[in-house]
């Protein structure tokens, strides 16, 4: 157990304004069309290629590449078996202009690791591959897709629970998706640098049954330009 960060009466007071605010889905935050959104949640290969696409780069723009690629490659190659064995065509239709991420090479990269995974694990079947009951096998399926590391982890873990509605137990072993927005209203509490570490110990102390969840309500926080300071000082 690490050392509680926030004291009694600060986490008493963040507790019942995330109560008040509780996040009811991941995905709503990145202003996707309906139709998009829907085509994400129903289309489990283009979750996996979202989840991939969401770094460094905009959370808008990462969420709409796999339709833009599925665009560029034709639904004919939007398979698991044609990206396991198609890298170089993959990084030609990321990075032709208006190249579809900040690093083509690397997301290419990436989405062939995604092919080449499901195909053993799953032959090739993205539902069934992330069709499990519990947050540590979800991990353990995840880990090894190159670039799919702990924060993309927890973002669609948090994207089973409350977006497609469906269970998973042991969120309470999920972490924080440490990210600026995390760094920026934590820092700025804490009157020093704020670490991932640092982060997981406050989700843990907002919400101990789902501390990714805590997240949410934290980004949301920094970019209302609210602060904790500002929920945890009682009003006089």
């Amino acid at each position: 157990m690490h050392t509680p960060i926030l004291d009694d009466q600060a986490v008493t007071m963040l507790q019942q304004d995330y109560q008040r605010h509780l996040p009811d889905t991941f995905m709503g935050d990145f202003d996707l069309s309906p139709a998009d959104a829907k085509w994400l949640l129903t289309d489990k290969f283009a979750l996996l290629c979202g989840v991939i696409a969401d770094q460094s780069i905009p959370a808008n723009r990462a969420w709409q590449l796999p339709k833009r690629l599925r665009n560029r490659i034709g639904q004919q190659n939007w398979s698991a078996a044609w990206f396991a064995s198609h890298q170089s065509d993959l990084l030609t239709a990321i990075q032709t202009k208006p190249a579809l991420h900040r690093f083509p090479k690397t997301m290419a990269q990436n989405l062939a690791s995604l092919g080449q995974t499901l195909i053993t694990e799953a032959d090739g079947d993205a539902e069934r591959f992330i069709s499990t009951t519990t947050f540590e096998a979800l991990e353990a399926r995840l880990s090894p897709i190159r670039g799919m590391g702990p924060k993309k982890v927890n973002a669609l873990a948090l994207i089973i629970v409350l977006d497609l509605k469906q269970s998973l137990t042991e969120m309470d072993k999920s972490k924080a998706l440490f990210d600026v927005h995390l760094a920026r209203i934590l820092s700025d509490y804490l009157h020093r640098p704020a670490t991932a570490t640092i982060a997981n110990v406050v989700c843990q102390q907002i919400d101990p049954t789902m501390p990714a969840r805590a997240a949410t309500y934290l980004w949301r926080l920094d970019r209302q330009h609210r602060t904790l300071a500002s929920v945890v000082t009682p009003h006089r």
